[in-house]
């Protein structure tokens, strides 16, 4: 027997008067920012009922299985409907995104496929009825798998902080062969750490540019399986916008990677404005113990400059100054690229993989030296 789904695009629109229900909103107001959901499932509630909601969310739903259950076993509750459909590359044809459902006197249930979230907003309808749906959807709890390594990459949109999942390539890297002899022990701590469940913590990872720093930050990424966030060097102010807590919440028992840190980890005697202070209840205040989220800064200033507070035990994971590869080293990371130079001082990785490029900063100072009268 073929099951019953219903069809969204029967359900008649409700017509409503934005003037009666709150002079203060706007129609712009009730649909979302583009890079997720395109309606704003706060102001629609209040757009419809003119009252603030109750709220409940529950995390970790497969949203496309949950909501045809619920549009089958709801479908003669259903007072009205939203959704939105998506064309992924993958897919012949559209899919559903977003879905927003109206039931009983004033409950909105939200699927938001792209968090795997469902959002209960609610008011006058009967709690032990809204308690019934949800230990329905509950049913649909993802099992946790792990899936190629991605990077959530932290985003400003219009409606603030937010995330766009990105697609991390695991590098080719052999920890021996890239690095100084004295690493291999700093990265084994390392590994084991980032691999401990709801753990915390910082690493600092420091040194001159082109010595590794961000290889190995992706090659940690590529292997240990946790959820990893990226915060942009542009968006260094972030670590004290409130939005972000709000996203580490979401995030728990995962790896905060932060680039180019050093507007962050600077001592705050030196510079007033250091945001280090956000940094210190994220890796190891009171806030830690609910986020357990463990830290990775990377930074090319002398680690002289860096708060103190930072590499106090108990907080600090591991720091380690990468450095240009010994003469030996770097000679024979050369010939294993298939390259016959021989050095004769240590030199960067970046140096050493782009043998076969033109050096145009020294061509540069070169052309400035011909041209000096």
């Amino acid at each position: 027997m073929m099951s019953k789904t219903i069809s969204l695009n029967r359900l008649p629109a409700k017509e409503f008067d934005l003037k009666e229900t709150s002079s203060s909103m706007n129609m712009s107001d009730i649909f979302g920012d583009r890079t997720r959901a395109y309606l704003n499932e706060m102001c629609l509630y209040f757009a419809y009922f003119n009252t603030i909601p109750n709220f409940i969310k529950e995390i970790n739903i497969d949203c496309k299985k949950a909501s045809k259950w619920f549009s089958e076993k709801y479908e003669s509750e259903i007072k009205d409907a939203y959704f939105s459909k998506v064309c992924f590359k993958w897919r012949k044809y559209a899919e559903l995104y977003d879905m927003y459902y109206f039931i009983y006197d004033d409950l909105v249930v939200y699927f938001d496929t792209h968090d795997s979230i469902v959002r209960f907003l609610f008011r006058k309808t009967d709690m032990e009825r809204v308690e019934t749906v949800i230990k329905g959807i509950k049913k649909f709890k993802e099992r946790k798998q792990w899936k190629k390594p991605e990077l959530l990459l932290l985003i400003n949109t219009s409606s603030g902080i937010d995330t766009n999942k990105l697609e991390i390539l695991k590098p080719k890297l052999n920890i021996d062969d890239n690095y100084n002899d004295d690493f291999k022990e700093i990265h084994e701590i390392i590994l084991k750490r980032l691999s401990k469940k709801n753990d915390k913590g910082l690493v600092l990872l420091h040194g001159k540019p082109g010595t590794g720093k961000t290889s190995y930050i992706r090659y940690l990424i590529s292997i240990v399986k946790k959820n990893v966030l990226f915060l942009p060097p542009n968006m260094a102010s972030a670590i004290t916008n409130p939005d972000l807590i709000s996203i580490l919440i979401n995030n728990s028992n995962s790896i905060f990677v932060i680039e180019d840190a050093e507007n962050i980890v600077v001592d705050r005697e030196k510079d007033g404005h250091s945001p280090v202070s956000a940094l210190l209840n994220i890796s190891d205040g009171l806030l830690s113990d609910c986020l357990n989220i463990q830290i990775i800064c990377s930074f090319n200033t002398d680690i002289a400059k860096v708060d103190s507070a930072l590499m106090r035990k108990g907080r600090l994971i591991a720091k380690y100054e990468f450095k240009e590869l010994e003469v030996y080293k770097a000679n024979a990371l050369s010939n294993k690229l298939g390259y016959s130079t021989q050095f004769d001082t240590p030199m960067a990785l970046t140096a050493i993989y782009n043998q076969g490029e033109k050096d145009f900063q020294k061509i540069k100072r070169m052309n400035a030296i011909g041209f000096r009268g």
